[in-house]
């Protein structure tokens, strides 16, 4: 199992640096966009998208780092054990920011470190560059962390944290989601399309400056730039401003640690967290049906419904998820397909519609790694409470599955209709199967959330998103794609034979033969991936024994 899911890890990392480095490759060579420092370096494009890739990543941990901070500087139980010992007041703060650090980056580390190094290999860069690059994007990393730490101390030296902490997760998810409205409103795939080209050719000569002259990510992109091309000197020259911004900022942190975090961690205490929301009216609604069901039900469900209006770190991801569906009906909607021949354009039309059923799959699969997941992990250190009551362990996954189940599915039958309708699809038989595979993908969505959140559970996390983002919620991802890919490989041959069957049909016995065992194997690796997941899970719970 372990080894499963870190070859599918390691596949999907050579898939982000195999695909990037491909684009980067043709785009390099582009000669109208002309080279930023020599002809080894590249083009205009690619300067601007390291530095758009660069400022995403600092964007992007700079809020992490402050939801981390708030975590892991005020509300683990361990720090209290750490304040009343006789360890110096900074040493404590150090050893915390050093957890803040892994906590905010390692994600985010691991999926633009292939990135970054596509952009070397593109570049041909020197040998050694692959293994300075790291060092260069660690110490780039520790200044959003640092503005994220100051911040936190800022905040909680004026604030109570138990009512800021979950004020600022809300809003950092309204950013997050403008954000990306904002990215997909500037459609940068125009620049890549020559019929738009009249209309950006005056904007790209303008894109030969920065407009971040004094940005952190400016010193990194020419620190990149000139390591890429093997001008070590260069490289290094260009990047000791980062390093002194880095060095300031370290200094700066240690003494407003040194003078506030033990004041801002009492006040911390003083206040009692409040974490009901004015959506009353809406729990209400939502658990008023399940009043015609057993006891059992209507307890879960009335719990898991009160839980996700009421907690702001839950309910404000809904912002962000509403916005990555958005993000994705309306990339659907600028795709070019007017430009095709009209020969093409139905049978394009038809690929596309199937094809796009493993993005809805991972868009269901995000979605429950934010609520479905960790579920079973906030039931908490209590969750002796749940093992000694009525409800057997088994009955409790099952209901939760079902609960979650549905708001996935109707997600997903959404989302199908909706690419139905931009697609245009002409085959009624495509159109059963695009609902049919978002059906299944639903199905074994919830049960691995369920299951694997079972079998990982961290109950002594009380955030969802730290939950989400420990080790569990990598495996359960990894795991989803795995799925995904097995379930295509499945109707490889099936499709095959309905997009051909108008040229040839279906007539001799092996073909029908085929289809019957892929279709087969199709209900039997759906079994799996659902039962599995569900009993490995109740195993775990009934194994679990409190501290």
């Amino acid at each position: 199992m372990l080894s499963a899911l870190i070859a599918g890890g390691c596949i999907t990392i050579f898939g982000i640096f195999f695909g990037l480095y491909m684009f980067l490759a043709y785009v390099i060579k582009a000669p109208m966009l002309g080279p930023i420092l020599g002809p080894v370096i590249g083009s205009l494009i690619v300067n601007k998208l390291l530095e758009m890739i660069i400022v995403a990543l600092f964007c992007m941990i700079v809020f992490s780092s402050i939801i981390a901070a708030f975590s892991v500087f005020y509300l683990d139980d361990e720090i209290r054990l750490l304040i009343s010992s006789p360890v110096a007041i900074a040493n404590i703060f150090w050893s915390r920011f050093v957890l803040m650090l892994v906590e905010s980056s390692w994600m985010a580390s691991i999926f633009f470190l292939p990135i970054f190094l596509a952009f070397c290999a593109a570049s041909k860069a020197p040998f050694w560059a692959f293994f300075l690059y790291p060092v260069y994007l660690f110490i780039y990393l520790l200044l959003p962390n640092v503005l994220g730490g100051l911040t936190a101390l800022i905040l909680g030296s004026l604030f109570p944290i138990r009512q800021m902490r979950k004020v600022f997760q809300f809003l950092s998810v309204l950013v997050l989601a403008g954000m990306v409205f904002f990215f997909r409103y500037l459609e940068p795939e125009k620049l890549l399309n020559p019929n738009y080209f009249p209309s950006v050719s005056t904007y790209i000569l303008s894109l030969r400056t920065s407009s971040l002259d004094w940005f952190p990510s400016t010193y990194l992109r020419e620190a990149s730039l000139h390591l890429f091309a093997g001008r070590l000197s260069d490289s290094l020259e260009a990047f000791l401003p980062l390093i002194g911004m880095v060095l300031s900022g370290l200094l700066l942190l240690h003494l407003f640690a040194a003078a506030f975090y033990r004041i801002s961690w009492q006040k911390s205490l003083e206040a009692v967290e409040n974490q009901v929301l004015s959506l009353e009216w809406v729990r209400r609604i939502l658990i008023y049906p399940f009043r015609w069901f057993s006891h059992d039900v209507r307890v879960v469900c009335s719990k898991e419904i009160t839980f996700f209006f009421r907690d702001p770190a839950v309910f404000s991801q809904l912002f962000m998820m509403i916005a990555i569906v958005i993000v994705y009906g309306y990339n659907l909607s600028i795709l070019p397909l007017k430009d095709l021949p009209q020969l093409y354009s139905g049978e394009m039309n038809d690929t596309l519609v199937y094809f796009n059923g493993p993005f809805i799959g991972f868009i269901l699969a995000a979605i429950s790694m934010r609520f479905v997941y960790p579920s079973i992990s906030l039931e908490g250190r209590a969750f002796w409470v749940v093992k000694s009551s009525p409800i057997p362990p088994s009955r409790l996954m099952v209901i939760k599955f079902f609960l979650y189940l549905i708001p996935n599915m109707l997600l997903g039958w959404a989302l199908c209709m909706i690419s139905n309708s931009l697609f245009v699809v002409t085959s009624q038989t495509l159109r059963v199967i695009s609902f049919a595979n978002v059906t299944i993908m639903a199905v074994v969505t919830t049960a691995l959330a369920i299951g694997l959140g079972a079998v990982y559970a961290r109950f002594d996390m009380d955030n969802p998103l730290k939950v989400a983002g420990s080790f569990g919620g990598f495996v359960y991802m990894i795991a989803n794609g795995l799925f995904i890919i097995n379930l295509l490989a499945c109707q490889v041959y099936p499709m095959y034979r309905f997009y051909f069957s108008r040229f040839y049909p279906l007539r001799d016995l092996t073909g029908k033969v085929l289809i019957g065992f892929s279709l087969t194997m199709l209900l039997v690796c759906v079994i799996a991936w659902s039962a599995i997941p569900l009993i490995r899970g109740r195993e775990a719970i009934e194994r679990y024994e409190p501290n």
